[in-house]
């Protein structure tokens, strides 16, 4: 079985790791390494108040990876700055995690307010516009030195930034969850041993006095671990959010959306039987494999001829959305997750096309299904995923070209001089081609 490459999904923040700079080495602040005057300037403004001898930290994952977010955080139409840094057991602020915001005065960027962060590093920023507030709200992820992650909401008043709201977090992200057109803050809150608080679900919002909790949903409390969440639809028009759990070495999902603004969490209902019906291995995960908006769970069934007895079953990826609280299908297609892509199977294959391996081309090959899998060797079509590198390769060899998505190609190839009419047309391929996200 083709197993989902979780490490290829999050490579691109994984490689954003924490960098430090010590000393006034400039140049090497911000990645790329080369930085504009302002930046220049907002550097220098810092170490005139901490000393030079501090090491930047920089935002793990999210939308900003500076150490220096530079961002309108008090609407007066001019760009403000917050820095992240370690300040040195000599200088001015004796060690640990700071915070520094920068605003120009008089011409030049000053520094206007200092204060100690939370654990050890900084996990991600948001600077948003929660609820109907007009004004922004600056959302700080803490990472302790066990992983834990923690958040405080501020509100900039032109002197300091002013505490607002906070808690314990495995996820957080803004989004307009329940479609009032404003944005809220969604909390995906973990189980916590210290205080026995169940996990669970919020929406944030601020009204321009107070930054609150409007609504709260239970999770599932024995989820382990928060692998994928997803955003997107679920019907026409519901806002919903998609969240793959892991529990006990297996992967379910939850639904969550609101109805009239009240947060609900139907596949978790104490009476639902409905989650389970999205269980399967952990390397699949929830996508919009069509682009539509509404996302699909993927759940496994064998390719005819396959059984749980053989070492290396290949699995159909059945792509399944909720309809009426139910869990139903959607797509069937073999899903190969590790090179990025689905092809969704055309109703006239469904339960007579089954799945082998080329291990000389490592390609993937649909054959016509006779009775069990050695007598299947009509082949119907194969698919090859290969680097840019190798296009040539392929071209040299018959084959065409399907999509080309970053540094991968990705071409199938059929068989010629046969009438057999599960041969498929080049638009049925091209169409049912589909690249994760």
């Amino acid at each position: 079985m083709k197993k989902y490459g979780l490490t290829a999904l999050i490579c691109s923040a994984a490689m954003m790791l924490s960098g430090c700079i010590v000393g006034n080495s400039v140049d090497s602040l911000l990645s790329p390494p080369e930085i504009s005057e302002e930046q220049r300037n907002v550097y220098n403004a810092l170490t005139r108040v901490t000393g030079k001898n501090i090491t930047l930290q920089y935002p793990k994952n999210g939308t900003y990876r500076s150490a220096f977010v530079m961002e309108d955080i008090d609407s007066d139409g001019e760009k403000e700055s917050i820095a992240f840094y370690l300040a040195s057991d000599e200088g001015k602020h004796k060690g640990g995690l700071r915070i520094n915001i920068l605003d120009i005065i008089d011409g030049s960027w000053q520094s206007v307010w200092d204060f100690s962060g939370l654990g050890a590093g900084i996990d991600r920023v948001m600077v948003e516009e929660l609820g109907d507030s007009g004004r922004k709200n600056i959302i700080i992820g803490f990472t302790s030195s066990s992983g834990d992650k923690s958040f405080r909401s501020y509100v900039y008043n032109g002197d300091s930034l002013v505490n607002t709201f906070a808690g314990n977090y495995a996820s957080i992200f803004a989004a307009d969850l329940d479609n009032d057109s404003f944005k809220e803050l969604s909390v995906i809150h973990p189980n916590n041993i210290y205080t026995g608080t169940k996990a669970y679900y919020s929406l944030v919002t601020d009204d321009g006095q107070t930054v609150y909790e409007s609504s709260t949903v239970s999770l599932n409390d024995r989820t382990s671990e928060y692998l994928n969440i997803a955003v997107g639809r679920v019907g026409a028009d519901t806002p919903a959010v998609f969240i793959d759990g892991l529990s006990e070495g297996l992967l379910s999902t939850e639904i969550i959306y609101c109805i009239n603004g009240i947060l609900r969490n139907p596949l978790y209902l104490s009476d639902s039987e409905a989650i389970a019906d999205t269980v399967r291995t952990r390397e699949y995960l929830s996508n919009d494999i069509d682009h539509d908006g509404i996302v699909e769970i993927p759940t496994q069934s064998y390719f005819p001829g396959y059984s749980q007895d053989h070492r290396e079953p290949f699995y159909i990826t059945e792509w399944n959305v909720m309809d009426s609280f139910e869990i139903v299908k959607k797509y069937s297609g073999y899903c190969d997750p590790d090179s990025g892509y689905c092809f969704i199977l055309p109703s006239r294959w469904e339960n007579v096309v089954t799945v082998k391996m080329d291990s000389g081309t490592g390609d993937i090959v649909f054959y016509k299904y006779v009775s069990n899998l050695i007598s299947s060797y009509d082949e119907l079509m194969r698919i090859s995923a290969v680097p840019y590198t190798r296009r040539d390769e392929k071209f040299n060899n018959g084959y065409k070209l399907i999509k080309t998505k970053d540094n991968m190609c990705y071409f199938y190839k059929t068989p010629a001089g046969t009438n057999e009419p599960l041969i498929l047309t080049e638009s049925e391929i091209t169409n049912n081609f589909c690249i994760l996200t």
